[in-house]
């Protein structure tokens, strides 16, 4: 697959801390050749808000925005940066944690956190 040209978003729109940026970098030095980054999706919801999960992105697509850091790429779609547009990834205890600043309906949780796949690889 060819890789497509997204949009790069500002540093302001997704931030991560230290211990996030050094295991997205691992990731992707683990990743196998072809794959670009990793892709940040929505991945369900419900009374406390949605959930994130990742994969590898051996492309970028026109609906992705790309995040950049020291060693790697993250991809995501419009609708995960809707509900991520603020929002600070950290990883800590064997996983990623979204802390977002947006929460969706419901209102039995205080949501917004959930863990990513392709860390545990």
């Amino acid at each position: 697959m060819s890789a497509s040209i997204a949009p790069s978003v500002s540093a302001d729109a997704l931030r991560f801390t230290p211990a996030a940026s050094a295991m997205f970098a691992e990731i992707m030095k683990q990743a196998e050749t072809g794959i670009l980054g990793i892709r940040i999706y929505v991945a369900g919801g419900g009374c406390s808000g949605p959930g994130f999960g990742m994969t590898y992105a051996d492309a970028f697509e026109a609906q992705d925005s790309v995040v950049s850091g020291d060693g790697f790429k993250l991809a995501v779609d419009t609708a995960a940066l809707d509900y991520l547009a603020g929002a600070e990834i950290d990883f800590a205890d064997g996983s990623f944690i979204f802390n977002t600043l947006k929460r969706s309906g419901g209102g039995c949780g205080s949501g917004g956190c959930g863990g990513g796949g392709c860390g545990s690889k």
